[in-house]
């Protein structure tokens, strides 16, 4: 699962209680991606809208909007440029996203759902929403932890609910890590290795540079552990043969490994 994490430097979540249909509303520019997402809340009235930038210093943001649409108009370039950053008010408790799409995925709209409901029935349920597609069929089910963009799949009841709590703690769990959206495929694959040698568990992503040409087929990872110590992790492309969503015949795709 490691380095399937999509790419994303800041998310915005749209509270839509009606049937994600296409979702006219997900979509993906600047670096910033738009979910549809759903609680258990009756969401007549305004409907909740979570703006979160993962970065240096995690924030996410709860405003509100009193039809969905609203956010189709906004410029996702000045979004990233930080025209949201006072969005709403702060919010402290980590959000839970399971995608629970569908339409996109059998997978998921049966692993994810089925998840988010138990979820919803523990101690947290409050944080948990389902949403549109988050990548990654073939782990479902997946969840996004924000503000941190961190990406988990396979996950099972208590390992979902231990993300959360984990999160409170400062951790992130390791056995179910896809990667943070922050990071481009291989740095995401470099930082989980650094984890497992060290023992990291932090909430925070490590420091990657990576050297080489990235469109060619190997890359050397410096993954910063503690000031004045790097691990260097070498990293070459590969290609395999996988089942990416339930209703289709394996593919050939490529991907980033740690090279032997």
């Amino acid at each position: 699962m490691v380095g399937s994490a999509p790419r994303a430097d800041t998310w915005v979540v749209v509270e839509h209680p009606l049937g994600w249909g296409e979702a006219p509303l997900a979509r993906t520019a600047h670096g910033v991606r738009v979910l549809m997402a759903r609680g258990e809340r009756d969401a007549r009235g305004p409907l909740r809208v979570w703006v979160a930038h993962p970065g240096p210093h995690p924030a996410l943001r709860l405003g509100h909007v009193d039809d969905p649409a609203e956010v189709a108009g906004w410029d996702l370039a000045r979004v990233a440029a930080g025209s949201h950053l006072g969005w709403g008010a702060a919010e402290v408790a980590p959000l839970l996203l399971v995608c629970a799409n569908g339409r996109r995925d059998r997978c998921c709209g049966h692993l994810g759902g089925r998840l988010a409901d138990q979820l919803r029935r523990g101690p947290h349920g409050a944080r948990v929403l389902t949403s549109t597609h988050l990548g990654g069929h073939r782990f479902a089910p997946t969840a996004l932890l924000l503000p941190w963009g961190v990406l988990h799949g396979r996950l099972e009841l208590d390992s979902a609910a231990d993300l959360i709590e984990s999160a409170r703690n400062g951790r992130t769990p390791t056995a179910s890590l896809r990667g943070y959206a922050t990071m481009a495929e291989p740095a995401q694959v470099a930082e989980a290795r650094a984890r497992s040698l060290t023992g990291y568990d932090g909430l925070a992503p490590l420091p990657v540079q990576l050297a080489g040409d990235p469109a060619g087929d190997r890359l050397t990872a410096s993954v910063t552990v503690s000031p004045g110590s790097t691990i260097r992790v070498p990293l070459e492309r590969t290609t395999t043969h996988q089942v990416i969503s339930c209703t289709r015949s394996a593919e050939r795709i490529s991907r980033w490994a740690v090279a032997p």
